[in-house]
C-alpha cells in the first residue's frame, strides 16, 4: 500500500489547511496509508548547524524517505507559500552528506499541493512553490491541483466543500496515486 505523508503549511489547530488535509485523507480512504508530518520543532535553515543535522531535521528527512509521496496542504501568505513550507523545503533540499548534493532528500520525491485560501490566490502560490520544488529536484504532479476559495467560511471557521470540489479532490487523489505507482 502506498504511503502518503501530509505536510500542513500552517500551524493553526483545526485551521482550514488541517480540515482540507483531513478531507483529502478521507477521500484517499483505503487506497493509501496517510500520515502527517510534525515539523514544528524544525529550526530556521542555518548552515552553521547543518552537519550534523538537528534531530528535527533528521526526523523530517526520514519521514520524507519513508513516504511514497508527499502532499502539501498550504495556505497563501502574501501571495505565495508559507514560510513554514519554505523552511522545510530548504532543509529537505540540503545534502545529507556535506558537499554531496545528490544526497539531498528532495531528489526525486513525488509531491503534490492543495490549498484553501482567499480570492483564488492559491494559483500564484502553486506557481511559486512548484517552481521551487522542481528547482530542488522534486517530481511534481503539476495538475490537477486543488484550491478552495474561502468565502463564507471565515465567519464560521469550518471548511465547506461542494460536491464538485470533492470530485476535483478525487481527481487529484487519483492522479497522485497513479504518479506514485509509476
Amino acid at each position: 500500500m502506498a504511503k502518503i505523508l501530509m505536510v500542513l503549511g500552517s500551524e493553526r489547530d483545526n485551521g482550514f489547511q488541517s480540515q482540507l488535509a483531513n478531507e483529502i485523507k478521507t477521500i484517499i480512504g483505503e487506497r493509501a496509508e496517510v500520515s502527517f508530518l510534525d515539523y514544528s520543532e524544525l529550526p530556521f535553515i542555518n548552515q552553521d548547524i547543518e552537519f550534523p543535522a538537528p534531530a528535527s531535521v533528521t526526523a523530517a528527512r526520514n519521514a520524507f524517505e519513508k513516504a511514497d509521496g508527499i502532499w502539501f496542504v498550504a495556505p497563501v501568505y502574501n501571495d505565495t507559500f508559507s514560510p513554514q513550507v519554505k523552511n522545510l523545503l530548504d532543509w529537505i533540499s540540503r545534502p545529507v552528506v556535506a558537499g554531496e548534493r545528490p544526497t539531498a532528500v528532495s531528489n526525486g520525491v513525488k509531491i503534490t499541493f492543495s490549498s484553501a485560501s482567499a480570492s483564488d490566490s492559491f494559483e500564484h502560490m502553486f506557481a511559486d512553490v512548484l517552481r521551487l520544488a522542481k528547482f530542488i529536484g522534486m517530481d511534481v504532479l503539476e495538475e490537477p491541483l486543488f484550491g478552495h476559495n474561502l468565502t463564507s467560511e471565515w465567519g464560521t471557521g469550518e471548511l465547506a466543500l461542494t460536491e464538485d470540489e470533492r470530485a476535483a479532490i478525487e481527481a487529484q487523489v487519483s492522479a497522485f496515486l497513479a504518479k506514485i505507482a509509476d
